[in-house]
């Protein structure tokens, strides 16, 4: 998933007619400052993807450009989390009625709507004080959310009626938002109620899908932070990314894990089979990995290098069940220029092959060329191939990065 920071999904929603404050970037306190006056006033925020800035002190309402220089300085210097603050957004105060909460996300591979009518705050805290003031419901991905729905679920949360009609609407209009911009999520807080009875989407954050970029070609070069169950993508992870979406053929994946054995390995249950063998038998993966049975190749390329120079790595496994339609010879072809291009010495470093299938005897010719690979016979079970690597990963030590 790619995280978008506000300014980016404020302009994706305003390109849709929705309700957002006027903002713009600012890179410095004075450019802050500058913006501050020219809108009389303003909200200084850091421009992270990334939520809890107000409890962070990363939030400042200022009245003029002499507040906003200090409050700038001071966003800036905060830390929150492993995310540092480089780029503020300055936005045109709001006059604020009432504060809601709204946001889209999946539940597995089904979106739901969570509502609530205590906004501006952490949704966590919310959620501790006061559950059922939270509002779940499931969304039918062919339907969407429709309007009685939508007005149905801000009834459910107890939404004042004087603001239900309103409140409907822009749910409505955010989901169709959500569903355009290929989303896995979209949260809105606070999703306000100005002292004039108009909406504003005076908090928004949406992180996108990355697996579909190819639909969306106003995201293929956002430069959003990307993230793996919640934290930033590494160096590495950001490579094998990039390479996916910008060489052709199939798709890969990889993720990196705190381990020192690298994987290359698929097909779903079989690779986290390998995964447990390797954890079952003391050992620990480095990484993740699945692909596509396409020409993959020069993705390969890419993320067999990225394995094989990350620090104090001992052994690489690439371990597949009888593959049906992908040809064995891709993946050694790609494992030998990885082998080439970063000096790594099969006979110094422990690599383990288990690998049947179509052009089998191409890839054994292939892995022939490297002395030290250890190509395994057909019959060697995923098993035999975990046991062996473990073995000769806790035996070779630990290998620094190659330059």
């Amino acid at each position: 998933m790619i995280r978008l920071t506000e300014e980016k999904t404020k302009a994706w929603l305003a390109a849709r007619g929705l309700p957002v404050p006027k903002g713009a970037v600012a890179n410095t306190p004075d450019e802050a400052a500058a913006v501050v006056d020219r809108f009389g006033g303003g909200v200084i925020k850091a421009l992270v993807a990334t939520g809890r800035r107000g409890k962070a002190g990363a939030v400042k309402v200022v009245a003029n450009a002499a507040e906003a220089k200090p409050a700038a300085a001071s966003v800036l210097a905060v830390q929150i989390g492993e995310h540092s603050v480089e780029r503020l957004y300055v936005e045109s105060k709001v006059s604020i009625d009432k504060e809601f909460y709204l946001a889209f996300a999946f539940d597995g591979r089904s979106p739901s709507v969570v509502a609530s009518i205590n906004g501006g705050v952490d949704i966590e805290e919310v959620h501790r004080q006061s559950p059922e003031s939270i509002i779940h419901r499931p969304i039918d991905s062919v339907t969407g959310i429709r309007f009685w729905e939508a007005l149905d679920l801000w009834q459910s949360a107890k939404a004042p009626n004087e603001n239900l009609a309103s409140l409907a609407k822009i749910t409505v209009e955010l989901w169709q938002a959500f569903r355009g911009a290929d989303a896995l999520t979209l949260e809105l807080n606070p999703l306000a109620v100005t002292a004039d009875k108009k909406v504003s989407l005076v908090g928004a954050m949406m992180g996108i899908d990355d697996n579909a970029l190819f639909r969306q070609p106003q995201w293929q070069t956002e430069s959003g932070e990307q993230t793996i169950g919640g934290r930033k993508q590494t160096k590495g992870e950001l490579a094998v990314a990039e390479a996916n979406r910008t060489l052709p053929g199939g798709a890969v994946r990889y993720t990196e894990l705190e381990g020192n054995i690298g994987l290359l390995v698929g097909g779903g249950g079989a690779s986290l089979l390998v995964h447990d063998m390797i954890l079952a038998r003391g050992g620990k993966p480095a990484n993740h990995t699945d692909s596509s049975p396409g020409p993959i190749t020069e993705k390969l390329k890419v993320m067999l290098r990225e394995i094989l120079t990350r620090p104090n790595m001992a052994g690489l496994l690439i371990a597949y069940n009888h593959l049906q339609m992908a040809r064995c010879d891709v993946k050694i072809e790609a494992l030998a220029d990885a082998l080439r291009k970063t000096g790594v010495d099969p006979r110094k470093f422990p690599i383990v092959v288990r690998l049947a299938g179509p052009a089998e005897a191409r890839a054994r010719e292939l892995a022939a060329e490297f002395p030290g690979i250890q190509y395994l016979d057909d019959d060697a079970s995923l098993d035999d191939a975990v046991r062996l690597i473990v073995e000769k990963a806790g035996k070779g030590g630990l290998r620094e990065a190659s330059a």
